[in-house]
């Protein structure tokens, strides 16, 4: 029967895409390919397959599907959502992708930290990666989509604010790869929860008439946009530090 066989296919297509979506980041973790393998070559491969499996669950479903039992009904039906979701969820992330065009941010725009102890690291993964942030060329953009993010005022001196500002990186988890605590400076790496990229921070601490300004630099080693990430992980640090002094 035309029904129970467009079924069967679409079943197996759709476990082809469940696959496929998970081998992304499994492959980019496991170094088998690069996240621009990764982020088009796998995802697309998913999405078409995805589309294919709704299509064939849908021809099932019009072809008399529905008729074969309840459980092949709802199959069926769970295929098709998720044939969708495998459609509709990479082209949302290119949308927001297309409005963060960016993977660089920082809370002082104008003289915003630089990387020393992880510019080898970023370099050699990017080489071309800079240590200062082009404020030039993202500055304005930051700016209009990022309005909130600017510098952090602590009430304590350096030297107390440099340990909760040290200790808070750690309780996020962060890896520390450079301290020095006389110029108030923190290097520490970070990776996403999913396909585990790494995304490098500077914390910069200088005394001020109220205390300590915190500064924070959040920038992806790969890739063009950070979908966000950099300024939710600046926003959190600055939260958890914050509340560590006060």
């Amino acid at each position: 029967m035309l029904a129970e066989t467009t079924a069967h296919l679409a079943a197996i297509l759709i476990l082809a895409t469940a696959l496929l979506m998970l081998a992304g980041p499994i492959g980019y973790r496991l170094r088998l390919w690069s996240a621009i393998t990764a982020l088009t070559k796998v995802t697309a491969l998913g999405v078409v397959t995805g589309a294919l499996a709704a299509l064939l669950a849908l021809a099932s479903l019009i072809a008399g599907g529905w008729r074969i039992g309840p459980g092949t009904t709802a199959m069926l039906v769970v295929i098709l959502a998720g044939g969708a979701a495998a459609v509709a969820l990479p082209l949302r992330v290119k949308r927001r992708a297309a409005f963060l065009p960016f993977n660089d941010v920082t809370t002082d725009i104008a003289t915003a930290p630089s990387f020393e102890a992880l510019l080898p690291l970023r370099r050699a993964e990017r080489p071309d990666a800079a240590a200062h942030y082009d404020a030039a060329r993202l500055g304005a953009l930051q700016r209009e989509r990022y309005p909130d993010l600017g510098p952090l005022q602590l009430p304590a001196k350096p030297a107390e604010a440099f340990a909760a500002a040290l200790t808070a990186a750690r309780a996020l988890g962060w890896t520390i790869v450079a301290q020095d605590k006389a110029r108030g400076r923190i290097e520490a790496y970070d990776r996403t929860r999913c396909y585990g990229f790494v995304d490098d921070i500077v914390v910069r601490l200088s005394a001020d008439e109220s205390g300590t300004r915190c500064d924070i630099r959040s920038a992806s080693r790969v890739g063009i946009s950070d979908l966000g990430k950099n300024a939710a992980r600046i926003r959190r640090y600055r939260a958890v530090l914050a509340a560590r002094l006060t």
